[in-house]
């Protein structure tokens, strides 16, 4: 670490290339809050393919300053408010939530939302290479069932005990879901799959009743978990913008289509964000069968709501890999790392079928 950074300075963007902001308009808020931004640099936080995250301190800690990106925002995407009552909820009494510092819903500050986090040290497990040579096949099956640990504990808190049903409605939510994700499709300005609208079609006709309701995490991904660079334990699970009340089954699904297997699509496998391919790691029916065996959650019904939320994540995945993709196309220089989104979309979505079709899991 240099100086006196908390993390690899690796973690961070050239300040040349950091997307900037008024340092003066953040200082005058906080202080106006009764806090104080120290004198350290604003450093912005490298990956990430939506909100931007800077390291800052205040009042003599280290934090997290999160807002979204500049231009239009997908309804339910990058909400700050939304993050800041999730963590306002979960991080009392459960510890791999971060506490929130400062939460301002006046855009004129900064120009949009945003929301002050504290800082949780440790290893961001971005993509495959933080771990490198250090990969073995007992840490790349410890790490699979990392996954299943937290979700079953986040799934294990009761929404009412917490105060948690404020994050969202009680009923609807796999319709809600996928009249969202269809909007989204309907939006994107890139050159359709074929296998989109059938997948989302028959989707249609499968919804399921709300069987479960939990509180869900709603983007979750090895790629959003903070380990501890010796004990390689959990310590933090970030992006909370999009959490909800919703099925289990949805975080398991989301986790299950990043987990990218050897007889994926190419285009699928080239935006795999995780170790899920080193030799020890568990498959998508391993991990689905771990989950369903440490929450009982193992009826009939249950299984059928899993193959459901599955291929919705494939088509939510889908629609994501395009509306990056529609990035790419609007501005190629500045977002050339996009480019390769556009050949993921069509697997997405053909994994998705794959799935309604009985396979995968």
């Amino acid at each position: 670490m240099a100086d006196d950074l908390p993390l690899d300075p690796a973690l961070l963007r050239d300040p040349a290339q950091a997307v900037p902001f008024d340092r003066g308009a953040l200082s005058r808020y906080l202080r106006a809050s009764g806090h104080h931004l120290d004198e350290s640099p604003l450093r912005q936080f490298s990956g990430g393919y939506g909100n931007l995250n800077y390291l800052i301190r205040v009042d003599g800690a280290w934090a997290v300053l999160r807002r979204p990106p500049a231009g239009e925002i997908p309804k339910g995407a990058n909400d700050m408010a939304r993050e800041h009552r999730a963590l306002s909820i979960l991080s009392p009494v459960w510890r791999l939530a971060p506490s929130p510092v400062a939460f301002c819903d006046d855009a004129s500050v900064l120009g949009a939302p945003f929301l002050i986090s504290e800082f949780r040290a440790g290893l961001p497990l971005h993509g495959t290479q933080p771990l490198g040579a250090a990969m073995t096949p007992v840490l790349a099956r410890n790490l699979s069932l990392m996954q299943v640990t937290i979700l079953t504990q986040l799934h294990g808190l009761d929404p009412a005990a917490i105060g948690a049903l404020q994050l969202g409605r009680a009923g609807g939510f796999a319709e809600r879901t996928l009249r969202g994700w269809t909007t989204r499709l309907q939006g994107s300005a890139a050159r359709v799959p074929a296998e989109a609208p059938i997948l989302f079609e028959r989707l249609g006709r499968a919804t399921p009743r709300d069987a479960r309701l939990t509180v869900i995490h709603n983007d979750f991904k090895l790629d959003n978990v903070v380990v501890d660079p010796v004990s390689l334990a959990p310590t933090a699970v970030l992006d909370w913008d999009m959490a909800t009340l919703g099925s289990p089954f949805f975080d398991v699904a989301t986790m299950l289509t990043y987990w990218a297997e050897a007889d994926d699509p190419e285009g699928l496998r080239a935006i795999n964000l995780t170790h899920s391919e080193a030799p020890g790691a568990l498959d998508r029916r391993a991990l689905a069968q771990a989950y369903v065996q440490a929450t009982g959650f193992d009826s009939a019904e249950d299984e059928a709501d899993l193959r459901f939320f599955l291929a919705l994540a494939f088509g939510k995945l889908g629609v994501v890999c395009l509306q990056l993709y529609d990035k790419f196309r609007a501005d190629p220089e500045r977002y050339r790392r996009n480019e390769k989104f556009g050949a993921a979309a069509p697997g997405a979505f053909a994994r998705g079928l794959d799935v309604l079709d009985g396979g995968l899991i």
